[in-house]
């Protein structure tokens, strides 16, 4: 039953029932629907106050997630209502600003402000400018800023930037403001720190002529002045507004109307390469400065940056005192150089005047020597020899010393045998040590290559100069040359080389400035053993030159050691040897340490392998070995092996090779490399003709004949009297025909009417030089086509550089140094005459290249006619002797020709051709060419009778 049914039914028996009752009715359904209302009431009430509780909860996690990401900021965050009143902080600005939470929302700064746990600056609480910056943020609605110097809850001081942004409500007013506080403490201290650099820069640049600058461009194209300290006024006459405009943006940078016109198109260049290029620039150039003229140096550096912008950066500085400076000095090098010109000028003149009477001093006196002398003479022609030697040396020296002092010098590097080089060094002062009862020691390492790449003559001098020393301040002992390979990496080899006396010594304070010039260790010793003390000072130039070090070290009275090290290329590994000597084995058994162990090194350069044995230890029975060295007092040691002896000589005088006792010598005073070669050699092959090498031979060998199919006249340009003399006299001896002519311009004539097979003209003639000479025939044979070149050799006195290279441009082929010597002289000749052809006399007659009776069957009449040929030869070479003194050409034909009908039947070689084409001149017509050639061959074929009276001998012996 429903209630609108349940109070039908109840009105209708309500109204059945009385007034009464119908009004009780009425007033209980009144109260029924009271009770209904309330309750709607109730549940609408309660729904309401559950959306309050929610909504709330809402607006507090709001409220909390808009707290926890103003808490996230890093930096202090204040917001505030248009009373100043705080509405909220972040964490942040409580931590920066040591805020009590407690007493921040709802208050305001000032209120804030009163707490004792705020900082303070100047006195006045920080939250009081900040309030007052919060009201003129409402008030105006524009942003507001300042700094704040603050000390945090730290204690620290610092500095902050403050702003503070008005908010607008919907309608468009201010209702509070927004206000953030920055710690700038690091860029406010890195812009001090820069602006004290920049003021300190401002203050160097004022305080010194220069201008620093950066310059950029941007993405708008202009060049904008981003920085300039500096005097500007001093270098250009310029002040800084005067070179902007707009601000920054530079006006004609940089200064082309103060830039000197000479020099203003080199700076555009500059500046233009700068902004394409990126790198460093600079330039010296002049501009108009407050005081004149200034010299200025620009250096301007390029970099990019983004957005396609440049900078330059750079400096300008006056260099004016700087280059007034320059020009002093370049002024004083010009003089200098003027000075040094004219030095070289007065060498050159001293070395062609000293040279020239020198040449025909020496030539002289060698030519001299080749004369019948008596004893007497001979002593007395070789003293002045010594002296004319010594005077020589001085002058090489002072000219050697002149040309390195002025940097002339050039190293010509081409590959050499240093173990031959010594070898020639060393045997070139043996006879001055030996006379001095010296003992010369030699040795050189094995693993030395077989040819290096350096400037052979240059060594030779360095140790020719030292070798000379230490015999010269050496009275008694001994002189080593010890030579060691440091190192090799395959391409080069770092070498030592050492020099070491036993002379007197130098004392220690001395040896500081022995390699100074003209320097010596005491002033007795130049008037005691001469010198100029150029010596070492020219030997460490060299060096230096060589990129290698020399060293001293030396004991008063005990001897002195001077060391060489450098380092120099291989050019050929393999060590030249004669092809039996690799695979044999051989056993050094000698007393001397010092020579078998020099010898043990040769040995094995030469591709034996070596064994080394004192004569104290005892031979093991059953050893064998193709050679054996013993001294000469250990013939025991002979006996107990089967083996080829060697004789080891350490005297002053000995010989090498077989001696009047049969046996093979090997002399080791010095021990050179050449001799041990040669002397393996010849024990290995017994058949060989017996050689020997006899180092005490007074007699200086005499130059070979005229060579054989050579011919042709020679003409020679020379204008002293002397040398004129001596040049025909010396290639009358040589067997050459010449023709001597006093200046160049005789000498372009006579090549002109006749043919010459080759010109030597000296370099310094009047009329007409050699220079000139050599270049007119040049052009003379290009202008009438001249089918053969005429080779040109010139004979200068001027030892400077650059002389060797002034004869090449002058289209000379070669030249000869004065003063002329005969074996330097024969050796041009050779390189230079042309060859002829084999004449036909020649050909009817061959020379033999065999010998005669080397069939074995024929050995015994091979020594008898060698028996004979030795009872007749002396009288043969007697008559020829005499026919030379009468200057009977005919008479010495005839003893020539009996001589080599003979000699032909036992050796073989240039000496008979030579023979014979000497013969063919004697039945000439005119023969006195030739006698003039007859001495010299006359001691050619004495040697071959003295090889061949050995074989005699052993002949007789066997």
């Amino acid at each position: 039953m429903t209630l609108a049914s349940f109070i039908s039914t109840a009105a209708s028996g309500w109204f059945d029932a009385g007034p009464e009752s119908l009004a009780i009715v009425v007033l209980a359904a009144l109260l029924c629907l009271t009770a209904l209302l309330a309750l709607a009431v109730l549940r609408i009430a309660f729904a309401q106050r559950q959306k309050l509780a929610e909504a709330d909860q809402a607006l507090q996690r709001q409220a909390a997630l808009m707290q926890a990401q103003l808490d996230a900021i890093p930096f202090p965050i204040l917001l505030k209502d248009a009373a100043g009143s705080y509405l909220a902080l972040n964490l942040a600005c409580l931590r920066r600003l040591g805020i009590d939470p407690a007493h921040t929302v709802g208050r305001s700064s000032l209120e804030i402000g009163e707490h004792r746990w705020l900082p303070q600056v100047d006195g006045i609480p920080v939250t009081e400018r900040i309030h007052q910056l919060g009201l003129e943020a409402v008030r105006s609605g524009k942003v507001q800023r300042c700094e704040l110097d603050y000390l945090s809850s730290d204690g620290r001081q610092r500095t902050g930037l403050f702003l503070e942004s008005p908010t607008q409500a919907a309608d468009g007013s201010v209702n509070g403001s927004v206000a953030v506080l920055l710690d700038i403490t690091e860029y406010r201290q890195i812009e001090l720190s820069a602006r004290a650099t920049e003021q300190s820069l401002r203050d160097i640049t004022q305080r010194i002529p220069v201008v620093v600058f950066a310059v950029r461009r941007g993405h708008d194209r202009l060049q904008r002045l981003a920085f300039i300290a500096g005097n500007l006024r001093a270098l250009f006459g310029l002040q800084q507004d005067e070179l902007v405009e707009n601000g920054d943006v530079l006006r004609d940078w940089p200064f082309h109307d103060r830039i000197h016109p000479e020099d203003a198109p080199a700076l555009r260049r500059v500046l233009q390469r700068a902004t394409r290029h990126r790198g460093t620039a600079t330039l010296d150039f002049r501009a108009y400065g407050s005081d004149g003229l200034r010299w200025i140096h620009l250096v301007m550096g390029t970099r990019r940056l983004p957005a396609r912008g440049v900078e330059w950066i750079g400096y300008f500085i006056d260099t004016t005192s700087i280059n007034a400076h320059n020009e002093t000095l370049l002024a004083a090098r010009d003089a200098a150089e003027r000075a040094s010109k004219a030095k070289a000028d007065f060498l050159a003149t001293m070395s062609h005047e000293i040279r020239t009477p020198m040449n025909g001093v020496i030539g002289m006196l060698e030519l001299l020597g080749r004369t019948p002398l008596d004893q007497e003479q001979h002593e007395l022609v070789h003293a002045v020899e010594d002296s004319a030697g010594v005077l020589m040396q001085v002058l090489n020296d002072v000219l050697d010393f002149s040309k390195l002092e002025a940097g002339n010098l050039r190293l010509d590097d081409a590959p050499f045998d240093l173990r031959t080089l010594i070898d020639n060094v060393v045997g070139m002062m043996t006879g001055p040590m030996h006379k001095k009862g010296l003992q010369i020691e030699v040795g050189a390492d094995a693993t030395l290559a077989g040819k290096l790449l350096g400037d052979s003559v240059r060594v030779r001098q360095i140790l020719l100069n030292l070798l000379n020393n230490a015999s010269k301040f050496t009275e008694r002992g001994s002189v080593a040359v010890d030579l060691r390979v440091l190192g090799d990496d395959g391409h080069a080899q770092r070498l030592r080389i050492s020099v070491t006396d036993t002379g007197i010594g130098i004392a220690a304070d001395k040896q500081a400035n022995l390699f100074t010039p003209f320097s010596q260790a005491e002033s007795w010793t130049t008037r005691r053993y001469g010198g100029t003390g150029l010596g070492l000072a020219i030997c460490r130039h060299l060096v230096q030159l060589m990129d290698g070090s020399i060293t001293l070290s030396s004991r008063l009275g005990e001897g002195t050691k001077v060391t060489l090290e450098w380092r120099l290329p291989v050019a050929q590994r393999e060590v030249e040897r004669p092809a039996e000597l690799p695979g044999r084995h051989a056993i050094v058994r000698l007393a001397s340490l010092p020579v078998a162990h020099a010898l043990a090194a040769h040995l094995t350069a030469l591709g034996l392998t070596v064994e080394q044995m004192p004569p104290s230890q005892p031979m093991r029975s059953g050893i064998a070995a193709n050679l054996l060295f013993i001294d000469a007092d250990d013939q025991d040691s002979a006996a107990l092996i089967a083996a080829q002896a060697i004789l080891v000589d350490y005297s002053a005088n000995g010989a090498s090779g077989y001696r009047d006792d049969e046996q093979i010598w090997l002399h080791a005073n010095p021990l050179k490399w050449q001799t041990v070669a040669r002397v393996c050699s010849l024990a290995l092959k017994p058949l060989a003709p017996p050689s020997h090498d006899r180092a005490g031979a007074a007699a200086t060998p005499a130059p070979a004949s005229k060579p054989t199919g050579m011919h042709g006249r020679i003409l020679v340009a020379e204008d002293h009297p002397i040398s004129q003399s001596l040049v025909r006299r010396q290639l009358d001896l040589l067997g050459w025909s010449c023709e001597v002519v006093g200046d160049g311009r005789s000498a372009f004539d006579a090549l002109s009417r006749g043919r010459y097979a080759l010109l030597m003209t000296d370099c310094q003639m009047p009329q007409m030089n050699g220079y000139e000479l050599a270049t007119a025939w040049r052009r003379h044979e290009a202008a009438t086509r001249h089918g053969a070149r005429l080779p040109i050799i010139a004979m200068t006195a001027n030892a400077l550089d650059g002389e060797i290279e002034r004869c090449r441009e002058a289209g000379m082929d070669d030249y000869l140094s004065k003063p002329l010597q005969l074996r330097q002289l024969e050796e041009k000749l050779r390189a230079w005459m042309p060859q002829a052809d084999t004449d036909a006399g020649h050909a009817a007659m061959p020379p033999f290249e065999q010998d005669a009776f080397a069939d074995p069957g024929l050995q015994d009449m091979r020594n008898e006619m060698l028996r004979v040929l030795m009872r007749t030869s002396e009288a043969d070479l007697q008559q020829l002797q005499q026919a030379l003194d009468q200057g009977d050409s005919q008479g010495a034909q005839r003893g020539l020709h009996r001589i080599l009908g003979a000699l032909q039947l036992f050796t073989q070689g240039s000496v008979l051709s030579d023979g014979r084409t000497l013969l063919d001149g004697l039945a000439a017509d005119d023969g006195a060419p030739a006698l003039r050639q007859v001495p010299a061959y006359l001691e050619r074929l004495r040697g071959t009778l003295a090889e061949l009276a050995e074989l005699a001998r052993q002949a007789d012996h066997t």
